[in-house]
C-alpha cells in the first residue's frame, strides 16, 4: 500500500514505479501524489537520471567482461544495483561517469512547471481547450450522461491516430474521472477517446490542444 499524499513517497516506492513493478492501481496512486508533491517530483527525477544512465552504460561493460570472459558481468551487477536504494545508484553512476566515457543513449523530457489541468466536457465548446507543450497534464474527464459502470478504458491518441497512451479510467470525483499525461506532449491536436467495458467503439470522444 503506498502512502497518503500528505507523506512523501519512499525511494523504494518509486524505484518500483520507475521499473514498472507495481500493479496499475499502486502507479495511479504514485502518479496522483506526484501531481501535488514537488519533492517526490524531484526525487523521481534524479532517480531518473541514475536509472537511465546505469541501463545504457550495462551493455558497454557486459560486452567487454564477455571479452575477458572474467567474473559475472559487470552490466548484470549493475541492473541489480537499479532495484538498491538511491545511495548505491548515486555511487555506481558516479563511478562510471569518472572511469568510463560513453555516450549516453538516452533523453529525459524537462518537466517545465506543475501540471496542467484541462477540463474535458460531454458538451462540445466552440473551440477545444489548449494547454501548454512541454508540461505534464491532469485530464478531468466528464462522464454524466454515461451509463454507470465501474471502470472505462480511455486511449489517448494524437491528430494522425496513433495511439499514445491507453488505460482503465475510474470515477475520481464524480461525474468527472482523472486521466493523468506524465510525458510531455508535443504541439499539435489530441483525441481522448472513452470505451465501456461492453463497447469495442468509443462510447465519448474529446479534442484537446497543446500548444
Amino acid at each position: 500500500m503506498f502512502q497518503s499524499s500528505a507523506m512523501h513517497l519512499t525511494e523504494d516506492q518509486l524505484e518500483k514505479y520507475i521499473l514498472q513493478q507495481v500493479s496499475e492501481p499502486a502507479a495511479a496512486a504514485v502518479e496522483e501524489h506526484l501531481l501535488v508533491c514537488s519533492d517526490c517530483q524531484q526525487q523521481l527525477e534524479q532517480l531518473e537520471v541514475f536509472t537511465n544512465t546505469l541501463r545504457a552504460v550495462a551493455p558497454v561493460l557486459d560486452r567487454e567482461d564477455r571479452l575477458a570472459d572474467a567474473q559475472p558481468g559487470l552490466g548484470q551487477r549493475l541492473f541489480g544495483w537499479i532495484r538498491s536504494p538511491l545511495p548505491a545508484l548515486a555511487f555506481g553512476a558516479a563511478t562510471l561517469f569518472a572511469v568510463f566515457v560513453v555516450p549516453m543513449a538516452y533523453r529525459t523530457d524537462p518537466v517545465l512547471g506543475p501540471p496542467v489541468t484541462l477540463e474535458l466536457q460531454a458538451i462540445r465548446a466552440a473551440s477545444a481547450p489548449e494547454a501548454p507543450a512541454g508540461r505534464p497534464l491532469v485530464l478531468r474527464v466528464e462522464l454524466s450522461g454515461l451509463a454507470p459502470a465501474t471502470s472505462y478504458r480511455a486511449e489517448l491518441a494524437a491528430g494522425n491516430g496513433d495511439v499514445i497512451l491507453t488505460r482503465s479510467l475510474q470515477a475520481a470525483e464524480p461525474p468527472f474521472a482523472l486521466f493523468t499525461v506524465e510525458k510531455n506532449l508535443p504541439a499539435g491536436r489530441y483525441w481522448l477517446r472513452l470505451y465501456g467495458t461492453d463497447h469495442a467503439e468509443a462510447i465519448r470522444e474529446f479534442g484537446f490542444a497543446i500548444r
